[in-house]
């Protein structure tokens, strides 16, 4: 049985800001809302045997219901436990509405959180073109709605197609007039597509101009186009690969050394895996490589830390590591409301990541980077504490 009582959200003796937690999309999100052109071929949630799916064009199967919002279930013992990764109704849920999103935030003792999709963007591996814009257009529409009724605590993540460059940079641009504080793109994009080609220069620059981070988050990838969203897609032991790809090649190619304030955050991800990222990244580019894409005396592990930033959830090896990994760019996440969040944990196992962790790193690691990066109110400085 979870505890609702709320928790001291200065347990750490500073505020908790989650730079990775999910919104739960309702189920006739596409339905009520998106252009009728599309509304045959737009997300709907069908009925299995025990659980729900949603569904996508001519019904591909885009996602699974039942783990998305079994937030705490990880924690419990006996004859239900079986049932987290395949078990769950719309009609058990209530994580869709903010008022109940910020209480159980209160639960889990953090102070705001930065907030993803669950559903939408897993269409980036079912669909493309017109419907997987509208798609995403939709639902950046009803994330900011959501996120307004507590602006200081919600914070919004848009969704972006980047298979059309125009269209993505005017929506990144729309989306952030309205108030979204980050935007999503694939992991890798369409097949044939590579993020060193010259036509991305022109989001890449929007973001830059506008201040906003570029997120890729697990689950979202256009590389694996048509294939069913098994957990391997999801949580695989080298879940990791395909990001670390994006990543390397963005920095080798040059994206930022032409943009050097554009910042790409890699996010539910962890973060241990970077240092050998970088550590490789220098040996190849110390090798007879073909061009010298980085200004001179400047190496791709440089790049990395200047413009890439990691959100992790447990990863103490991280935290080890996290003068390699830069102080800066380590950003915690509560994950709620998944099956494998750390609610209504989240101060007990920060606490454990953070043991032997200055005060100083601790306090930017759990709250005062993502309340730099996506602009939360900044209650850290206002209300912090020291660690005793």
């Amino acid at each position: 049985m979870i505890d609702s009582r709320p928790a001291d959200r200065l347990a750490l003796g500073f505020p908790v800001y989650s730079a990775d937690s999910h919104v739960i999309e309702p189920p006739d999100l596409w339905s009520s809302r998106i252009e009728r052109r599309f509304a045959d071929r737009a997300p709907r949630v069908v009925r299995s045997e025990d659980t729900e799916l949603w569904v996508v064009g001519d019904n591909v199967r885009m996602a699974v219901v039942g783990i998305q919002a079994q937030a705490g279930r990880r924690y419990e013992t006996g004859p239900d436990r079986e049932k987290i990764t395949k078990r769950g109704f719309y009609r058990d849920f209530g994580v869709f509405d903010p008022d109940r999103y910020v209480h159980d935030l209160d639960v889990d003792g953090v102070a705001g959180a930065l907030l993803f999709p669950s559903n939408a963007h897993q269409a980036y591996r079912c669909v493309a073109g017109d419907l997987l814009a509208a798609i995403a257009r939709t639902y950046n529409d009803w994330v900011i709605e959501f996120c307004g009724a507590h602006p200081d605590r919600l914070k919004a993540v848009a969704m972006l197609d980047v298979g059309d460059v125009a269209a993505a940079t005017t929506e990144l641009e729309r989306t952030v007039a309205a108030g979204v504080a980050g935007a999503l793109i694939p992991i890798l994009p369409l097949p044939g597509r590579r993020y060193d080609q010259r036509a991305y220069d022109r989001l890449w620059r929007a973001a830059e101009e506008l201040g906003v981070p570029l997120l890729m988050h697990v689950g979202g990838n256009q590389a694996v186009l048509g294939r069913e969203p098994t957990i391997d897609l999801v949580r695989h032991a080298t879940k990791d690969l395909h990001v670390q790809a994006s990543l390397a090649t963005m920095i080798l190619s040059g994206v930022f050394t032409r943009h050097p304030r554009l910042r790409v955050g890699a996010v539910e991800f962890g973060a241990s895996w970077s240092v050998y990222l970088m550590q490789q990244l220098d040996r190849v580019y110390a090798g007879p490589v073909r061009s010298r894409s980085l200004p001179p005396g400047e190496q791709p592990s440089d790049q990395f830390r200047r413009n890439v930033f990691l959100s992790f959830q447990e990863d103490r090896a991280a935290m080890l590591w996290r003068h390699v990994i830069g102080v800066p760019n380590l950003l915690w996440g509560n994950d709620y409301p998944h099956a494998e969040s750390t609610f209504p944990r989240s101060i007990e196992i920060l606490r454990r990541d953070l043991e032997g962790v200055s005060t100083k790193d601790a306090r930017r690691i759990a709250g005062e980077n993502a309340v730099e990066m996506f602009g939360f109110p900044g209650i850290a400085a206002r209300h912090g504490r020291e660690l005793s």
